[in-house]
């Protein structure tokens, strides 16, 4: 009975350009690693290799599958490889710092599933921004932290740096709140309520200060300190659903209760409102074995979180195209015109 086809077989016949190698290194006859090869080219549709000459040749679509497939096995290969490095280690510890977003985004997913891989791992993570980070990792008390680097040009020489990604950010109230009734909002007229947030920086902060006239911003770094200061998200939340201040987030941190009509988002966009998150350590320490890992998990999450957050973006467009075309209603179409009636002639006396 013939195996089910499989990528890998396509992937050997690459380095050995003839088909008996292909089939030698895979422990099978020619014939068995042609027919296997058929099959699955039969059940793409088109073909991948041309067996026809001695040297093996892909085409186009043959290129294209073997490039993304050597890229998900490379890719798989190392996932498995650092979880079984994970589990092998004694009892790994890491201590690292994140400011309050990348503690709402990524980072319970990752140290779960790092949890799950080695239950003897012992991490430490301390909340706060940049310039409170900075600090402890330049002084060794922290390995690595992970936050937004607007303020990173201040230790450049120090600090290594790398992106680890950036997300669009939201206004949210309240279901109910006066905002929700207006069709689009300006940023004073959103700002005339109390901003419910943690610290917010440079990048973000710049704009919304202009429309804050009494706004506390930070001298030396540029960071906003809301009116309302919180530095957990989840107490920030309930602070918007129990009265009328405004929150501002990414989507996926409230993409629940937005569709659950907890909290609504309100209607204003700038190219500004983004916000974007980096890894950063000392230039000069290489990461632990255990800190590279779970910064492989932290990109493996994101990557899924901005997933989902396309998802839902989507989803809201659709969403206004359909209220939008409710609103149109089709013009009343004139009905047939009715023949004039003559009027009546006088009666004869």
């Amino acid at each position: 009975m013939t195996k089910t086809p499989s990528l890998l077989d396509i992937l050997a016949l690459v380095p050995a350009r003839d088909l008996a190698r292909a089939a030698r290194a895979l422990g099978l006859a020619p014939e068995a690693l042609k027919k296997r090869v058929d099959s699955f080219e039969s059940a793409l549709g088109f073909k991948l290799i041309d067996k026809a000459t001695k040297a093996l040749k892909p085409g186009e679509a043959g290129r294209l599958v073997i490039d993304h497939a050597s890229r998900i096995f490379s890719q798989a290969r190392d996932l498995t490889r650092d979880l079984e490095e994970l589990a092998g280690l004694q009892s790994p510890e890491v201590a690292f710092g994140v400011d309050l977003y990348a503690a709402e985004l990524p980072l319970g997913s990752a140290l779960g599933r790092m949890a799950a891989a080695n239950s003897r791992l012992q991490v430490r993570t301390v909340v706060g921004d940049f310039e409170q980070l900075a600090k402890d990792v330049l002084a060794g008390r922290l390995e690595f932290a992970i936050a937004d680097t607007t303020s990173a040009e201040r230790h450049p020489t120090r600090l290594a740096i790398e992106p680890i990604a950036e997300h669009r950010v939201f206004f949210f109230v309240r279901q109910g709140h006066p905002l929700t009734a207006a069709r689009e909002a300006s940023l004073d007229t959103i700002l005339v309520f109390p901003l419910a947030a943690a610290r917010l920086p440079q990048r973000i902060a710049s704009h919304i200060a202009k429309a804050m006239p009494h706004a506390s911003v930070d001298r030396d770094t540029g960071d906003l300190m809301p009116s309302l200061a919180i530095d957990t998200f989840a107490v920030a939340r309930n602070v918007v659903m129990a009265g009328d201040a405004v929150g501002i987030a990414p989507l996926s941190m409230i993409e629940a209760d937005v569709r659950a009509k907890r909290l609504a988002l309100i209607r204003y966009d700038a190219p500004w409102m983004h916000l974007g998150y980096g890894l950063f350590y000392l230039r000069k320490r290489s990461l632990s074995r255990v800190a590279q890992l779970f910064v492989t998990q932290l990109r493996q999450v994101e990557a899924e979180i901005q997933a989902r957050e396309q998802r839902a973006l989507a989803r809201i467009k659709n969403r206004k195209r359909a209220r939008k075309t409710a609103g149109r209603r089709p013009a009343k179409t004139a009905g047939p015109a009715r023949p004039a009636v003559p009027p009546k002639a006088p009666r004869r006396k």
